[in-house]
């Protein structure tokens, strides 16, 4: 029996916005009525929160929002507007209460069909927060565009955060995404093996019509979250967690663990972690080849960039295509 194939295309890859705030501002205590303002600016909606001892994990209709006393993570994908909900946080919370801003977006499939560029986007920003704008990876290739802003900056001793993005699903890994439905018991993400990448976590999930999925997890400070987008036409799925990997090979054992789940074609990984220097980590996942890495010091985090690819095994067939 054929794998089942969603009807639809839309644009797993994400825009992800990162806020710190200055002391005396507690990001938390402005409640939900303000996130769910906050979220709908952006063009997205809430789906449900999970609320931990640190932090509130909504998951929304286009990815997901954690939002800390001192600083926030948000990342959405589809068609949104990232950059206007950014506009209102500063906004409502003061621009002189913004200790750290940045704001990522990966390269899309469709960019025309984007409502902004990245560069419409930093523009913005920079119009706010002084600021500068980056790029890891080749620009005609796999990349990420970065905005951060040059304030003085000095990141707490823990906080680092990796991100797995992941292109080309196979078809019996994209199928379990497709046509969900949430078990009787347990968790999909527990069905789909996605528990086993970090186990213990405090799970909310939501499965889409016709196809895709979101989860969040939550265990004392640490966050991690997986989006799936698993349509034939740009099959997309993102990872990203805040549990600490500098210790000497944990970053590739989290990397491993993640691909032995989703097995794509391609790969970038985005680390970030408090700038020192240490020897810069190395990742060569089994079964894929490196094709880029960059790395350099912003608002002071080292930031490292990988992309990977699996290597072509012989000749493959063309490709059918519905006139």
């Amino acid at each position: 029996m054929d794998a089942p194939h969603a009807p639809t295309f839309f644009e797993g890859p994400e825009k992800k916005l990162e806020l710190a705030v200055t002391d005396g501002v507690s990001l938390r205590a402005q409640g939900d009525e303000f996130w769910n303002r906050v979220v709908a600016a952006s063009g997205a909606h809430v789906l449900s929160v999970l609320r931990g001892e640190s932090c509130d994990a909504y998951l929304l209709s286009e990815s997901s929002l954690f939002v800390f006393d001192g600083y926030l993570t948000m990342i959405t994908c589809g068609q949104t507007r990232l950059v206007d909900a950014a506009h209102l946080l500063v906004a409502q919370l003061g621009a002189e209460r913004v200790a750290l801003c940045t704001y990522e977006r990966k390269n899309e499939h469709f960019p025309t069909r984007q409502p902004t560029s990245f560069y419409d986007d930093a523009r913005r920003l920079g119009a706010l927060l002084p600021g500068t704008a980056l790029r890891f990876g080749d620009v005609h290739d796999h990349h990420v565009h970065l905005f951060h802003t040059t304030r003085p900056y000095a990141p707490v001793q823990n906080d680092t955060t990796v991100e797995i993005l992941m292109h080309g699903l196979p078809d019996d890994a994209a199928s379990r995404f497709i046509g969900c439905e949430r078990p009787a018991r347990g968790s999909l993400a527990e069905a789909r093996g996605v528990t086993r990448i970090l186990p213990g976590f405090a799970i909310d999930e939501h499965p889409f019509t016709p196809a895709g999925y979101s989860m969040n997890g939550l265990r004392g400070e640490d966050y991690y979250t997986v989006h799936v987008t698993p349509e034939s036409l740009g099959s997309y799925v993102s990872f990203e967690n805040t549990h600490d990997v500098r210790r000497e090979g944990a970053l590739a054992q989290q990397v491993e663990r993640v691909l032995g789940v989703i097995r794509p074609r391609s790969i970038d990984v985005v680390r970030f972690a408090p700038a020192s220097s240490a020897s810069r980590p190395t990742l060569a996942p089994t079964g894929y080849a490196l094709k880029d890495r960059v790395h350099t010091v912003a608002a002071g985090y080292d930031v490292d960039f990988w992309h990977c690819f699996r290597p072509g095994e012989g000749l493959r067939p063309a490709a059918t295509l519905r006139l």
